[in-house]
C-alpha cells in the first residue's frame, strides 16, 4: 500500500450493511442527482455513521462498469478523497494512479462529473479494491475491470472541507 495514494481506515462500520446499501439501491436514480449519486439521508445506517464520522458527505455514489471496461484517466474536483468500498467482482480489477509528463491536459465531463486527463502519463501505483480504503481522488487514476463481470463499489464522498492528508489523521491508519 503506498499512502500517498490509499489507506486502510481505521473506521468502525459493517461492511455487509454498507454492501447491501449498495446492492439494493444500484438503480434507484434520483431526478436532481447524477444517476451514479445516491442520498445518505434515505438510509438510517449511513446517518448513523455520517453523525460519528461528520466528514462523510450528505452523497454516496455507485459506480457499477463493465467487465473489462476502462475508465479513463481522471481526477475527482468535486470531492477531495472519498471511502470506496470494494461490492461486486472487483477481486479481478485494478484501480491505477498516475503521473503526468509535462503540461496539465485535462477536459471536465459533465456527465461523469470528472475531469478526463489528456495529458501524457506514466503509471506509478496500482491495487486491487479487495476491502475498504480511503482514496485520495485529486491524483490521477483510472479503473481497469476485470472480466468475471460487471464491478460495483459504494464511493462515499469526504467533505471538501476536510483534505485526504486531514481525513488520514483523524482516522488513523488500519495496517
Amino acid at each position: 500500500m503506498n499512502e500517498k495514494y490509499i489507506f486502510y481506515p481505521n473506521i468502525d462500520f459493517d461492511l455487509n450493511k454498507m454492501k447491501e446499501i449498495t446492492v439494493r439501491n444500484i438503480h434507484n436514480l434520483y431526478a436532481d442527482l447524477k444517476t451514479h449519486q445516491r442520498k445518505v439521508k434515505d438510509e438510517p445506517y449511513l446517518i448513523e455513521l455520517k453523525e460519528k464520522y461528520p466528514f462523510f458527505s450528505d452523497l454516496y455514489n455507485v459506480y457499477t462498469t463493465a467487465a473489462n471496461y476502462i475508465t479513463p484517466i481522471h481526477i475527482c474536483p468535486g470531492r477531495g478523497c472519498a471511502l470506496n468500498i470494494p461490492v461486486i467482482y472487483t477481486e479481478d480489477s485494478y484501480t491505477i494512479f498516475y503521473e503526468l509528463k509535462g503540461e496539465v491536459i485535462k477536459n471536465y465531463s459533465v456527465p461523469r462529473i470528472y475531469e478526463i486527463i489528456e495529458s501524457d502519463t506514466v503509471e506509478v501505483y496500482r491495487y486491487t479494491l479487495d476491502k475498504p480504503v480511503i482514496m485520495n481522488t485529486l491524483l490521477p487514476h483510472g479503473v481497469i475491470g476485470g472480466p468475471k463481470g460487471p464491478r460495483t463499489i459504494m464511493s462515499w464522498s469526504i467533505d471538501l472541507n476536510y483534505g485526504y492528508e486531514t481525513v488520514k489523521k483523524i482516522v488513523g491508519i488500519k495496517e
